[in-house]
């Protein structure tokens, strides 16, 4: 089977990884065989015996026998309209999972809640928020008060046996915020790992080819871990971020 790729972003995954993992994740596609047109988007598709041709934003054409179109997720709130129930792109709920209507509760890919880094609604419809929401929901639902940390970014993916994952703001903050940042690319291993920083606290992470213990990544985020002199060590060598998480994760719990 022949596959092509067609991404309407300068690189892949660009709303999930940095730029330097994008392209790493580029270079790992094409040497098993996948064709990635960058830039570019479908404008039109008309059959010819049988098969079909794909004409591209950027004038070519590609001949296919299947097309598949993998645009995203939008929130269905349609049927809730003239509920009383107050909608944005997604349903808006407080930090109970509770919706304008009292006693009425959201979770899940539908939902608008408290981002962990923004404190603004934010849509983030991806399984592991999904299942947090649905437990703090329930437990509200049962007469309990438990509140949202807020929805944090995460994504993992197994890319043709290649493992990504990106937590929180991995695309770094300011330097005018205090933010810093470390990289880390090993390109003949396909290995990659950047770190991201507000102050002592790891705020975002993108790993390529990393696989242990990389949960250690998303517990120094969400628990707003301050490293203090594990700070510089990581800065000297991210890979240490395991050991940090230990010494400085487990000593706050």
């Amino acid at each position: 089977m022949k596959l092509s790729v067609v991404e309407m972003g300068d690189r892949m995954v660009p709303r999930m990884m940095t730029a330097a993992a994008g392209q790493l994740i580029h270079k790992w596609v094409e040497s098993q065989g996948v064709k990635v047109h960058l830039g570019a988007r479908a404008e039109a598709i008309s059959a010819a015996g049988g098969a079909m041709k794909v004409k591209l934003s950027n004038g070519q054409t590609l001949d296919c026998d299947l097309l598949i179109s993998a645009a995203g997720v939008r929130p269905n709130i349609a049927f809730l309209e003239g509920s009383g129930i107050k909608v944005a792109d997604g349903i808006l709920v407080d930090k109970r999972m509770q919706t304008s209507v009292t006693g009425i509760f959201a979770a899940g890919d539908v939902t608008e809640a408290e981002g962990f880094h923004s404190g603004r609604p934010e849509l983030n419809a991806i399984q592991p928020n999904a299942v947090d929401q649905a437990r703090i929901a329930a437990l509200n639902m049962l007469g309990g008060d438990t509140l949202l940390q807020g929805s944090l970014a995460i994504n993992v993916l197994d890319t043709l046996g290649l493992v990504s994952s990106s937590f929180g703001q991995w695309q770094g903050v300011p330097k005018s915020e205090g933010g810093s940042s470390v990289e880390l690319v090993d390109d003949a291993h396909y290995r990659y790992l950047s770190l991201q920083f507000a102050g002592d606290v790891l705020v975002g992470a993108t790993s390529i080819g990393w696989t242990d213990h990389v949960g250690a990544l998303r517990g120094l985020i969400q628990g707003r871990v301050h490293l203090g002199s594990w700070k510089a060590a990581l800065l000297a060598d991210p890979t240490q971020f395991m050991a940090a998480y230990l010494a400085a994760a487990q000593k706050v719990a």
